[in-house]
């Protein structure tokens, strides 16, 4: 009797927790839509603004670090979550209707593997130009000088074609029949642990450099009054550098960490009951989702923050509203000009079709 009730318990519990997966699936569809979008149009716009670039303020070597990020996340926007949104809600779909054996089903589980291959490329390939990026940013306040003579955009161009090169090929282990197992573990080591770590002390390499940097600049200061105010400006421009530093540093962790976490409990938490595998799906896609929202929001953390980014942008858009209206202001015209040509042209042949008659 007791083990009957046990049993019938379980099995409330286990239908419970299914539910539970699926709705929150059929979330991280919706939301992984919705961030898709984001991304796609946040990525597109500063391309868009790059490759512009109406004040010629995007000429610098580290530009090409900015554009290989922005490309690996929209390509992360446009390919990859639109085919984990899809499936998502498919399966849920699925779930409710019970027909688990659909064509449109089965295209997407194959669709499935196609964008985690995908995911696997781009995710890698942005990690590692921004780890380049802040990297280039070190060298630039520590190193200036020598920053201008190593920092050169053919330099910036190989790293970042080879960055992709290298990603491609490692999310091409599968398809040449390396362990799924081991890829997964190289890259959640080396890839994803390793970017994290090397991330953070470069922020923090970077955050040294720029105090360094404002107390040489102050040690110059031979006027008081000018010695104060300086100090002045270096402390603002410190915290405000800080802040930003913090925010940051702050902002990759939070995003990439629970996915880290969830990866390592994965691999290495062998004796897992069905019921623990489970909620470690549904911790799965939550840390999914918030890693998707890093690549929506790195346009906005890296670019669009800047006055720069923005003010080239609504150039942009303000000089096609403005040619679009002279366009349509000089067609105006033209029709007018022409309108009135005809009149002209009706009247000069009516006064003659007049004066020949009064002669005859």
């Amino acid at each position: 009797m007791n083990a009957t009730v046990n049993s019938s318990q379980i099995l409330r519990d286990w239908r419970q927790l299914v539910d539970i997966f699926y709705r929150v699936e059929l979330a991280s569809g919706v939301f992984l839509a919705v961030v898709s979008l984001v991304t796609v149009v946040a990525n597109g716009l500063l391309l868009l603004a790059i490759w512009k670039d109406p004040f010629k303020t995007f000429r610098t070597p580290t530009t090409g670090f900015v554009v290989g990020l922005a490309a690996a996340d929209f390509l992360i926007g446009l390919a990859v979550c639109p085919i984990y949104a899809l499936q998502y809600i498919a399966f849920y779909l699925a779930m409710k209707s019970g027909d688990w054996y659909s064509s449109l089903l089965a295209a997407l589980v194959k669709a499935g593997q196609i964008g985690h291959h995908i995911s696997m490329a781009t995710m890698n390939s942005s990690y590692i130009i921004l780890l380049l990026f802040t990297w280039s940013q070190f060298t630039a306040i520590s190193f200036p000088h020598k920053h201008r003579a190593f920092v050169t955009k053919k330099r910036v161009v190989k790293s970042v074609i080879l960055t992709w090169v290298y990603a491609i090929a490692f999310a091409l282990l599968y398809v040449m029949g390396a362990s799924q197992t081991t890829v997964l573990q190289i890259d959640l080591y080396f890839n994803t642990t390793g970017s994290l770590v090397l991330l953070t002390i470069a922020y923090f390499c970077l955050y040294k450099a720029f105090r360094r940097q404002m107390r040489r600049l102050h040690s110059l200061k031979t006027n008081n009054t000018l010695a104060t105010q300086q100090r002045r400006k270096r402390n603002r421009r410190e915290r405000q550098f800080t802040v930003v530093n913090l925010l940051l540093l702050t902002f990759i962790i939070v995003c990439s960490l629970p996915i880290a976490i969830v990866s390592y409990l994965y691999l290495h938490w062998d004796n897992k009951s069905p019921f623990q595998a489970l909620k470690m799906q549904i911790a799965s896609l939550i840390a999914a989702d918030v890693l998707f929202l890093k690549f929506a929001l790195d346009p906005l953390i890296y670019a669009w923050r800047l006055a720069q980014y923005r003010r080239a942008l609504k150039s942009i858009f303000v000089c096609n509203w403005q040619r679009t209206e002279v366009d349509e202001l000089f067609s105006y015209s033209m029709n007018n000009q022409t309108c009135a040509s005809a009149r002209r042209r009706v009247i000069n042949r009516d006064g003659v079709a007049i004066v020949g008659n009064g002669a005859s």
